[in-house]
């Protein structure tokens, strides 16, 4: 009985359901606040910090289980989750590469990234651009406990890996609703970059059992550009 409660897809999409309330009232705590003039990515920071604490609450109130087993996070074969999360950052770029090329390009006679908050303001100075680039990293930690070591995990246990794959990276993609504020075709052609990046990730935890897999190789992905970042060429 308990383990059907742990895996019932209600209670894990009312988790999804806060998570996009959390999502809605960030703006609302800048304007109480005003967290915006300390610095621009600390309100990106505490709403992405307030996720993980949401998704904690319900592990430990509904599972009973402490953070990094609720998470499915272990430190342990870090070179097996090191390898399965090179392999599919390998087959992320066989996906994602022809997708902007023969997709996305002819579309907007450009490329899109999968966010929505990068700057492209030129010569800023390193500290704002490292704290930008640590950001990034940081949001892709949140992105993968959550969004796999969590809810990825637990649909699995009852509807099988095909279908937990698909249903949760629709729902990281459908996350991303805000994308849309940049048009109605770019931020589409986002969200589906976006659902794409996550399968790969997703298939290095089907292979480890592990969050770190696809920690990692969420890290990979986002490399290039938060890379150029931290270089000053974005």
């Amino acid at each position: 009985m308990k383990e059907r409660k742990v895996s019932e897809p209600v209670s894990l999409f009312s988790v999804y359901a806060a998570w996009i309330v959390v999502g809605e009232l960030a703006p609302y705590l800048n304007r109480l606040v005003g967290l915006g003039r300390y610095h621009t990515w600390l309100l990106a920071a505490i709403r992405m910090t307030l996720l993980v604490l949401v998704t904690f609450a319900y592990i430990r109130a509904i599972e009973k289980r402490p953070f990094c087993s609720g998470f499915n996070l272990s430190f342990q074969q870090i070179p097996k989750n090191i390898l399965w999360a090179v392999v599919f950052f390998l087959v992320a770029g066989l996906i994602l590469m022809p997708y902007q090329f023969f997709v996305v390009r002819p579309l907007t006679e450009g490329f899109v990234t999968a966010s929505a908050g990068i700057s492209h303001e030129a010569a800023r100075p390193f500290a704002d651009r490292l704290v930008e680039y640590l950001y990034i990293v940081y949001e892709g930690i949140v992105e993968a406990l959550i969004f796999i070591g969590f809810l990825l995990d637990r649909l699995a246990r009852r509807w099988g890996w095909l279908a937990a794959i698909l249903v949760s990276n629709l729902a990281f993609a459908l996350w991303h609703y805000d994308y849309l504020a940049s048009g109605l075709l770019t931020g589409s052609l986002m969200m589906i970059l976006t659902f794409l990046a996550g399968v790969p990730e997703s298939l290095s935890y089907v292979k480890t059992k592990n969050s770190l897999s696809p920690i990692i190789c969420h890290t990979l992905i986002d490399s290039p550009m938060s890379i150029r970042i931290l270089l000053g060429m974005v």
